[in-house]
């Protein structure tokens, strides 16, 4: 029996089909519906987590795309997943502490056993065409007979030349499916056999791999998060860490509590009032969406008019910031600080007055709050 009978039989067995239950939990409502259903499928409660299921803990470790790699112990019957449970070892000190995994680490047992993934090898039937959605079940000897022999032909042929690694920010710090240069098992075994193209950049955070470049060095090489507390202060921009990284390997557990410990002036600009908002920030500005552009035009004027941008920076690290470093064949007045001051096309300055119309203002906040902010804040 493979592991999609076992848990379709596990259901059936105690009187609740997929349909039923969907029914049944629509009428019965939210409490009485997670009652019911644990108890309809054989789960333990809380209270008794580990009395009413025998089977033995295994240690393993989520691997969904945040990067936090979390352990998990699965409690396992019979070769299946009964229940995930979190991490039971460490304490509440930073560095020693527990690391409980997010609901998206504790519900993998419904990823592992969904009935859309592909759990045995499959080829396109001979003689149909790509998106045809023609496919056969073959078996692993054949599928890595396959793989190989083809493998070896490109490599004979044209050299490691004809091999590419793609791949993918989900699989990131994984022992075995690690998809950066650094390690992992087919890393490995392409090295053996010559190697093969690389790539550079990165598709998920291009913008962040390169302003860490110029602003601390490098990218992977660079600082850590926990070291915002040597910050005067700290803005999380459209980003919300309490929900991304929720997880006890990523920021949620030690942000909340180094920030205030450090006394580090925490904002969030976002117009959902996130998680993050929530419980770190000290102020949360919340600008019409799409307006963010005319709340950094705001601020840039704020700096420029107070003269306290870095100009040797900019200079340096930026084109057509100003004037003198405009592109070759940009007309003169289209540098961003013309656009900034009154001296662009729009004949417009960016004041806190102006951004504050566009954006919506700052909650909480007068008109002129935007200059405010920036003065008080800025080291």
């Amino acid at each position: 029996m493979d592991t999609k009978e076992h848990v379709i039989v596990a259901e059936s067995q105690h009187g609740l089909s997929r349909r039923s239950f969907m029914k049944w939990s629509g009428v019965a409502g939210g409490a009485a519906a997670l009652v019911g259903t644990a108890t309809n499928l054989g789960l333990p409660s809380r209270a008794d987590e580990l009395a009413s299921v025998d089977g033995d803990v295994v240690w393993s470790s989520c691997m969904v795309n945040c990067g936090a790699r979390c352990p998990l112990r699965l409690l396992v019957k019979d070769g299946t997943i009964v229940r995930v449970l979190p991490d039971n070892t460490g304490g509440d000190e930073i560095g020693m502490h527990r690391i409980p995994a997010c609901p998206r680490g504790r519900s993998i047992r419904f990823r592992v056993y969904n009935p859309d993934r592909l759990k045995k090898p499959m080829k396109r039937v001979p003689g149909t065409k790509r998106g045809d959605g023609q496919w056969e079940e073959i078996s692993w000897d054949q599928a890595l007979t396959e793989i190989a022999e083809k493998y070896k032909s490109l490599i004979d042929e044209y050299g490691p030349e004809s091999q590419h690694l793609s791949y993918g920010t989900g699989v990131v710090s994984g022992n075995i499916t690690q998809s950066y240069f650094s390690g992992g098992a087919l890393v490995r075994l392409l090295n053996m056999f010559g190697g093969f193209l690389g790539y550079y950049g990165d598709y998920s955070t291009g913008g962040i791999t390169e302003a860490m470049r110029v602003c601390l060095g490098g990218y992977i090489d660079s600082n850590s998060s926990d070291d915002v507390v040597n910050s005067n202060l700290y803005v999380l921009w459209g980003h919300s860490p309490l929900e991304t990284k929720m997880s006890g390997g990523s920021e949620v557990f030690y942000l909340p509590r180094v920030l205030k410990e450090a006394g580090v002036r925490t904002y969030v600009i976002d117009p959902r009032h996130s998680d993050s908002a929530n419980l770190i920030a000290d102020e949360w500005l919340s600008p019409r969406p799409g307006t963010d552009a005319a709340l950094v035009a705001g601020i840039a004027y704020v700096l420029l008019q107070d003269g306290t941008h870095e100009q040797e920076f900019l200079d340096q690290y930026c084109v057509g910031f100003d004037e003198d470093h405009l592109p070759e064949g940009a007309p003169a007045g289209s540098s961003y600080r013309a656009y900034i001051e009154e001296d662009g096309p729009d004949g417009i300055a960016k004041t806190p007055q102006w951004a504050s119309d566009v954006t919506g203002g700052p909650k909480t906040r007068s008109s002129s709050s935007l200059a405010t902010w920036e003065r008080t804040s800025h080291p």
